[in-house]
């Protein structure tokens, strides 16, 4: 098709600069939206001075930004129009939510800009009259079933996708459990089958309808796991198993280890990385090898015994010498910080496990001569431990790369937990357990036994009932206080059971991590079946646990209902938390407060389920959200925030939301699915009030109109919430002001950790600003000072250098740079920033909302000369904790003032750093909430149970 024309745009240059660096004229675009395809929206923009950079192209549907895409994709049609080299296409595809029967209006802008692409807008509608939902794959078939719901006799054809490329159909034909012939069944095509990620969904194509989406790493062979393992031979691939990405990340992590020591010098060194190398690639095979084939020969294995372990790992054994020689293997595969040592129980074995010690090296040995069962090998073992914590690890286990570490991460992230346990998976990949239930008769479950291993309900730190014994951790000294193991249990069997339950009896937590695994081989040292052997004492030793706990479980639900609200059923209350993006805290200020937000939320004994509109799934960003014991909420395992909403908005006793546009799409449903919530709303800071200011700064009556637009929603949206939270008192006054009592609004805190120790005085240099060059208030600070003030500063201040920080500098700011002038760019720690610059800088010229770069600097006692508008909403004296300047001669005066004068500087740091201690404390922020909460009938307990990260 030919390319759509469109009107270029040229937006003014507002710098009004006489001197000092040429300034940069804003970027100009032209490109077009062509058309909607199915879901995905089709269009062009590039910028004609800079063909070869890709464009970011923001999608609005009925005037709300809803995706994001880069114009990066070659199209022949643009090619032939002479539009640069081709590669100016983009394919952004809508949320499945948009297909619910009402038309829709799409548009597109520029984000760089603003700029609106093309001339026209399109309309999207798709179906509601359809209804249907997919299974999970089954080794290499995908079901599922579709109707029509006022058509119940039609069968449909389906159209499966994968990662949006159409690849097989069916019929949905076979009997439905629901009534008539409504399932379908789609074989994975061969070039799906590859051991890669996959994104599958299954299609009506007309009329358009998604009857699912899952995600899935599809199989690169059926043939089952034990049998592989039976017969591999000599050598076995490491990708063909499910089990080799755990061991492709202990690789990654053991060299990125080796790195950092290579190049330290000494023959010594070098001798000492090489015989690191060679045992790593030897128990890489040996792990890889198993123990499934029978051998004579084990290449030896050596342990570093630490004079101070971190961790004593005591592993039991009973005969099965080859799978104790893998567990050995893959704990020298896996890396982790903390040092450990490795206590192994043999508990009276008669095979090779007898002379163990002749092939495994830097360990300790300790043998029952007559096997005494698991409870009292494990007691035996942990009185050798000399490390500060103490793991029990069955010996049928393959640990993977940090899963040490990760249990220690509970310990140090949250108070009073007393055990710690791993996520356990077979070697299929499945899930065996994430943490454990004990239901109101006394019955233990594994919570997500044969589950989806990467399920968002399984991946967050949370507390549980108990967690099985094949992986543990608890405080020696608290190991040594309980006893260890009841003997009452021996010889194995519910003794973990126990163990959990006397550790919540002392007052402490017992926590389950994801983020620690452990591959499990069930079965393989006391079998499988109840009627005989060790297995059997599962059924003896069950009554005594129910006769000594009944008391404490016999609240907890009924077998097998509610299992997804039971497991977090040490919680106050739950509150669902939605905003436009997952935070990302190190890149904009925002991304900071949403954060503390939560964790405030936590000390007031809130469970929180977070979803971003988008449904990314943001690797390191979303693990921390879940370590600190937060649910995320992504795709595919979540298809929209509207049916999210619709499937879990019941539980839910708060909905906070930030952002206007965002809160505005799901109020009205939160009210119907959620009746019970109260909504929580967010406004970050004041749109309009941000939008009018840069319109009159920069004369633009058409921002200033548009401002109004803003206004009108983003009010309208304050009005039908239960509470508004703002940051500035100024903006509580201007939404009162238009709201009346319409709206209830109170202050929403700010939380910054103020160092206990900050560089003084001479240990700096350079004057600094700092802020995410997304927000344009920010870009538009840098060019007024670098423009105005910059050109007097010079004369002031000579080889006095201005440094620019901040993400997502635009490519245009390069014009400002001079030798005085530099741009440094992201910053992954901004402590960086404000503890090497004498002075920092905040000179924004329009904004709304609380300055979190400015809170920043004050909590770092770097003193600031700030504008009116950086100022406002922190409630700091001009002159006390920082100066606050307009014209370019004041902010040269203030600026050379504090960089000539120590006694000034340190005056202002001192002043400043009390000032934070006082008003952006954890404790003052979690004092601000409450009330707030409390406006709206919410009292939240002084004392809860709930998991959450202590106060800093």
């Amino acid at each position: 098709m030919e390319p759509n024309q469109s009107i270029e745009t040229e937006s003014e240059n507002n710098i009004g600069a006489s001197s000092g660096p040429t300034p940069y004229s804003p970027p100009r675009y032209s490109g077009n939206l062509d058309a909607v395809f199915g879901i995905d929206v089709v269009g062009w923009a590039w910028n004609p001075d800079k063909p070869d950079l890709a464009v970011m192209v923001e999608l609005f549907v009925d005037g709300k930004p809803i995706a994001r895409g880069i114009s990066d994709q070659f199209r022949e049609d643009l090619l032939s129009a002479n539009i640069g080299n081709g590669c100016h296409g983009f394919n952004v595809r809508l949320p499945s939510e948009l297909c619910d029967g009402y038309e829709h209006r799409i548009s597109a802008s520029i984000v760089e800009t603003g700029q609106t692409l093309g001339s026209s807008s399109l309309v999207f509608k798709s179906t509601e009259s359809l209804e249907g939902a997919l299974d999970e794959i089954q080794s290499t078939v995908l079901t599922g079933w579709v109707r029509r719901i006022k058509n119940d006799d039609e069968v449909l054809p389906v159209t499966l996708l994968d990662n949006g490329k159409p690849v097989a159909t069916a019929v949905a034909d076979q009997p439905f459990e629901g009534g008539g012939n409504h399932r379908f069944r789609i074989p994975l095509p061969s070039a799906s089958l590859d051991g890669l990620p996959h994104l599958f969904s299954v299609w009506v194509m007309n009329p358009l309808f998604l009857v699912g989406e899952v995600s899935a790493v599809a199989p690169l062979i059926t043939t089952p796991e034990d049998v592989i393992w039976r017969n591999r031979g000599p050598y076995l691939r490491s990708y063909i198993v499910p089990a080799g990405q755990f061991r492709y990340e202990s690789l990654r992590r053991q060299l990125r280890m080796i790195g950092s020591q290579a190049g330290k010098g000494g023959a010594g060194n070098d001798a000492t990385i090489a015989a690191h190398v060679a045992q790593l690639a030897a128990v890489h095979e040996e792990v890889i090898r198993g123990f499934g084939i029978e051998r004579k020969e084990f290449p030896p294995l050596l342990f570093h015994k630490p004079d101070r372990p971190k961790v004593s790992i005591v592993i039991p054994v009973h005969n099965k010498f080859s799978v104790t020689y893998h567990c050995l293997a893959s704990l020298l595969l896996a890396p982790n910080e903390a040092p450990f040592e490795v206590v192994l129980v043999d508990d009276g074995s008669k095979d090779e496990t007898t002379a163990i010690m002749n092939v495994v090296k830097g360990i300790e040995y300790v043998r029952n001569e007559n096997a005494e069962g698991f409870v009292r090998a494990c007691n035996l073992g942990a009185g050798l431990a000399r490390g500060d914590y103490v793991v029990m690890l069955n010996n049928d286990t393959e640990v993977t790369a940090g899963w040490i570490d990760e249990l220690l991460n509970v310990f140090e992230t949250f108070q009073g937990v007393g055990l710690a346990g791993a996520k356990l998976v077979y070697p299929s990949g499945a899930l065996q357990e994430a943490g454990g239930i004990v239901w109101s008769n006394g019955q233990p479950w594994n919570y997500g036994r044969d589950g989806n291993a990467k399920d968002p309900r399984y991946n967050y730190v949370r507390q549980v009932d108990y967690i099985s014994g094949a992986c543990i951790m608890l405080p020696t000294h608290l190991w040594k206080e309980l006893g260890g193991f009841d003997e009452a249990f021996a010889p194995a069997y519910f003794e973990d059971t126990d163990l959990a339950f006397r550790v919540r009896e002392k007052g402490f937590k017992t926590v389950y991590t994801p983020f620690s695994e452990v591959v499990h081989f069930e079965g393989v040292s006391s079998g499988t079946s109840t009627e005989s052997g060790m297995k059997r004492y599962q059924m003896i030793n069950q009554p005594k646990f129910r006769a000594r706990w009944a008391d404490a479980y016999k609240n907890h639900g009924r077998l097998g209902q509610q299992t997804d609200l039971i497991k977090d059923r040490n919680v106050d209350y739950r509150a669902l938390v939605i905003d436009a993006l997952t935070p990302q805290p190190d890149k904009d200020a925002g991304s900071y407060a949403a954060v503390q937000e939560m964790r405030i939320l936590q000390s007031l004994g809130f469970k929180l389920t977070f979803i971003p509109e988008n449904l990314e799934y943001l690797g390191a960003y979303t693990e921390e959200l879940q370590r600190m014991g937060i649910e995320c909420q992504y795709a595919p395992f979540t298809p929209s925030v509207a049916q999210f909403i619709k499937q879990r908005g019941a539980e839910f006793d708060v909905v906070y939301i930030t952002r206007f546009y965002v809160a505005d799409k799901y109020i009205n449903l939160i009210r119907r699915a959620a009746p019970q919530a109260k909504i929580v709303f967010n406004n970050a800071d004041l749109h309009f009030l941000r939008e009018v200011r840069m319109g009159i700064a920069n004369r633009d009556h058409d921002r200033i109109e548009k401002a109004t637009l803003t206004r009108d929603t983003e009010l309208a949206v304050m009005r039908r919430v239960d509470l508004v939270l703002s940051y500035n008192e100024v903006e509580h006054a201007v939404i009162q002001s238009h709201n009346l009592d319409k709206s209830l609004v109170a202050k929403c805190p700010w939380v910054v950790e103020v160092p206990e120790k900050v560089p003084g005085f001479e240990q700096r240099k350079d004057i600094a600003f700092l802020g995410g060059f997304g927000h344009p208030p920010n870009v538009e600070a840098v060019e007024f000072f670098v423009g105005e003030v910059m050109p007097l500063l010079r004369n002031a201040l000579p080889d006095v250098r201005f440094l620019i920080y901040g993400s997502n500098v635009p490519d245009a700011m390069e014009a400002l740079e001079s030798e005085d002038v530099i741009i440094k760019g992201y910053v992954t720690n901004v402590a960086d920033v404000y503890d090497s610059c004498r002075v920092f800088v905040a000179p924004l010229k329009f904004g709304a909302g609380l300055k979190g770069k400015v809170a920043g600097a004050l909590a770092h006692g770097v003193p600031s000369v700030l504008s009116p508008i950086a100022a406002e909403g922190l409630g700091i004296a001009d002159g006390r904790e920082a100066l606050v300047v307009s014209t370019p001669e004041e902010w040269v005066t203030a600026i050379s003032g504090l960089y000539k004068d120590p006694e000034q500087w340190s005056r202002i740091s001192n002043q400043s750093r009390a000032f934070s201690t006082r008003q952006f404390s954890f404790e003052s922020g979690s004092r601000l909430m409450r009330a707030a909460l409390e406006q709206i009938d919410f009292f939240a307990p002084n004392e809860h149970s709930v998991l959450c990260p202590p106060q800093k």
